[in-house]
């Protein structure tokens, strides 16, 4: 380990010990504020009983030592997830040896409960600010190497991995000849480098080596390795997203729960649009669509209105004026200054809240809240081909990896790779970031039209 990634460690390490500190302060602050107006036991021992049980500490950051936390994180949503797993374990503990040693009474559960509360939200919060000043703000990456030839596939992956800051790594040059390698401390190759003979003289000049796939049609998230010893083989295997029955249901009791909720919260938005579409423009309320789902069976999918009652005539008049148009309409099935969308429709697109309805289409079980872009069958025959066998095993989404990476400047030919990747890779955890990210797509409006 080198002097630069030891002191990354040490700084990431302050990082965690403070964030835990100061929830432990804040939920003893919030202890005290909600005895001021809620009747509670008094509190009989102060803040810094709480702070000296030094074991809770340790069992925390041994917690996330154990899921890698203090290893190689290349993205926030990889962090995100490995210690909201590790806080979650560790408040099982600890609650464990509370009990087993009759401390409940000597502490407030409440203070217990709030601090690994609010350390969901601050040890994310610290770490990133910690590793914005360190990698973004000063630059303080460490140097790494690409193993490959100078070409443009190799290129791309440098661009693509040096822009992500929040790894802590910049990758200095592209290396061909492994001999140039000595005492690095990180490397990355693409997969189609990484043939057994090149791996095996890597590690033992590398410490890190990390692969890297490029290509959307390979499956290697939720990849583990199992070794036989004895018949001097390696097992590497790929779980296969939504084609397993038991993470269907898994999703689609996820589903539910989550459409329900929005729902419930956005009974106002289904009082106030309606009105709104009605007073900008005539026609319907809603828009309904034949779409293809599970199966290939055809459903309704639901929208709130942002065309124009006559869109047919306007979208041929404008086409006939500008036929460049034309390709763009074919190519993404929408284009800019669409003459048929409403001044309100307009801001129900980039919102996104013209798609609010789709969450009956959910509840009935036509859709899902993540999954592949909702098409026609002409599209599917047209764009799909080689992909349709694995479109037709899963529901299609309200959002998905179409949406968080470019919407609606995403052409056909690339949607259906994110599509692809995202069925043989699904997880619960998957789902979860591409809903966070569809937030942040939806505020920076890119690709809304």
């Amino acid at each position: 380990m080198t002097n630069k990634s030891r002191l990354h460690y040490i700084i990431i390490l302050f990082a965690d010990l403070s964030a835990i500190y100061v929830s432990i302060i804040i939920a003893f602050c919030t202890r005290i504020w909600i005895e001021s107006f809620y009747p509670l036991i008094p509190l009989t021992h102060p803040l810094l009983s709480y702070i000296q049980r030094w074991w809770i500490i340790f069992i925390i950051l041994a917690v996330i030592t154990f899921h890698k936390g203090y290893g190689i994180v290349v993205t926030v949503w990889d962090e995100l997830l490995i210690l909201f797993k590790s806080l979650l374990l560790s408040f099982l503990i600890v609650w464990a040896i509370l009990s087993l040693q009759k401390e409940t009474e000597a502490v407030s559960r409440i203070i217990v409960t709030l601090s690994f509360f609010y350390m969901i939200a601050s040890l994310p919060l610290i770490r990133f600010l910690a590793k914005y000043l360190m990698y973004k703000a000063f630059d303080e990456r460490m140097e790494s190497f690409l193993i490959g030839e100078k070409g443009e596939a190799e290129n791309k992956l440098v661009k693509s991995l040096n822009s992500e800051w929040y790894s802590g790594y910049r990758i200095k040059s592209i290396v061909n000849d492994i001999s140039d390698i000595n005492n690095v401390e990180t490397c990355f190759i693409p997969v189609w480098y990484a043939d057994e003979e090149t791996v095996k003289n890597l590690k033992k000049k590398v410490k890190n080596l990390i692969m890297v796939s490029e290509g959307f049609g390979f499956s290697f998230m939720s990849t583990e390795i199992m070794t036989f010893l004895d018949k001097d083989m390696a097992l590497i295997t790929t779980k296969n997203g939504l084609l397993s029955g038991r993470k269907v249901f898994l999703k689609r009791v996820f589903d539910i729960i989550l459409s329900f909720f929005i729902l419930v919260f956005s009974i106002p938005l289904f009082l106030l649009i309606p009105i709104l579409i009605k007073i900008d423009s005539r026609g319907p309320v809603f828009f309904s669509h034949t779409r293809c789902g599970l199966n290939m069976a055809s459903f309704n999918m639901l929208k709130f209105r942002t065309m124009h009652a006559n869109s047919g005539e306007l979208i041929e008049k404008y086409i006939n004026e500008n036929p460049e148009a034309y390709n763009d309409l074919k190519e993404r099935n929408k284009i800019k200054e669409d003459p048929r969308i409403t001044g309100f429709g307009k801001f129900l697109r980039k919102t996104s809240l013209d798609e609010l309805p789709q969450l009956f289409n959910v509840m009935k079980g036509d859709m899902s809240i993540v999954g592949p872009r909702p098409d026609s069958k002409e599209a599917l025959t047209d764009y799909y081909k080689d992909y349709k066998e694995i479109y037709m095993k899963v529901k299609p989404g309200i959002t998905g990896l179409w949406q968080v990476s470019g919407r609606s400047d995403i052409n056909y030919s690339k949607r259906v790779k994110l599509d692809y990747q995202y069925v043989l890779n699904w997880s619960l955890w998957f789902d979860i970031v591409i809903i966070l990210k569809t937030f942040r797509a939806i505020i920076s409006g890119k690709g809304a039209y």
